[in-house]
């Protein structure tokens, strides 16, 4: 296990993310949205964060490549989730996401005053993935649809820093056995630094358990073969997102994977921090 090349302009990171839009993410999700908005908004999120740490002052830095794919808009197809001017590009630079969003929202956030207490402010926030929710859960197209594309960027990057691949679901997939070869395919892809990051986020907006980065199938739920394909195709955390994992409070055992079940909203949001999170360089 390597994971140590920085991210840099001469050596970009590569991120993916992958968004179930079947129809149950209609289902409510968070204090008081659905699963397809709130995933959107926390997928906002990570791109604003992803740009603001690639922005020194005026300059941005293509220190990361992205692409966001839906699957379930379209019956056994996996496509791009970007849409606008976007729409024809499967991977975006970050100058193109910042030049590229649909609109750019206020929202009302809380900060400190300097004094000790909060005060609420408006924070510009950009929108690129729209919410959607709609057929059923092709995922093994989209592991395919990553694996191509991941492909084609390690041959022009082989020396940096692995490909992180996050997917987000909130159901099973419409055929376990041959989603289980297509992420097996995806995550034995790899760069001189090491093979490809598939990390899992399953989603609940059930009065459940959550399964947070377990090391072991025996954390699992029992008899809930679902789970237990989910956990054996996620990677294990390197040391970098180990340390992330443990900032934030998971407090992961050694050999964690990147998985989560029955996950709720702040634990999505963490996990993507976790995935995507980096010390951008020149």
């Amino acid at each position: 296990m390597a994971y140590t090349q920085e991210i840099s302009r001469a050596t970009p990171g590569y991120l993916v993310i992958l968004i179930d839009q079947s129809f149950s993410m209609c289902y409510p999700f968070g204090s008081a949205g659905t699963k397809s908005k709130e995933c959107a908004k926390a997928v906002n999120r990570v791109l604003r964060e992803t740009v603001l740490a690639c922005t020194d002052g005026e300059e941005i830095k293509n220190s990361c490549d992205i692409s966001v794919l839906g699957y379930g808009k379209l019956k056994d197809a996996a496509v791009n989730a970007f849409s606008g001017a976007l729409a024809a590009k499967p991977v975006v630079t970050i100058q193109e996401l910042t030049e590229n969003c649909l609109r750019v929202e206020s929202i009302k956030r809380k900060v400190s005053d300097g004094a000790g207490g909060l005060v609420e402010i408006d924070d510009q926030f950009p929108i690129w993935i729209e919410p959607a929710a709609v057929g059923e859960t092709p995922m093994t197209e989209a592991f395919e649809m990553a694996h191509q594309l991941v492909q084609d960027w390690i041959e022009t990057h082989p020396s940096s820093f692995p490909p992180v691949v996050i997917n987000i679901t909130d159901g099973e997939a419409d055929s376990l056995p041959t989603t289980r070869k297509a992420a097996e395919a995806l995550a034995g892809l790899e760069t001189d630094d090491g093979k490809t990051l598939l990390l899992n986020a399953h989603i609940s907006g059930n009065a459940v358990q959550e399964v947070v980065l377990p090391a072991a199938p025996t954390q699992l739920p029992k008899g809930d073969s679902y789970a237990q394909f989910l956990f054996e195709t996620s990677s294990e955390l390197p040391p970098n997102m180990l340390e992330r994992a443990a900032a934030s409070g998971l407090n992961p055992t050694p050999y964690a994977k990147g998985f989560v079940y029955n996950a709720k909203l702040e634990t999505l949001i963490q996990l993507l921090e976790i995935g995507t999170k980096a010390e951008f360089r020149g």
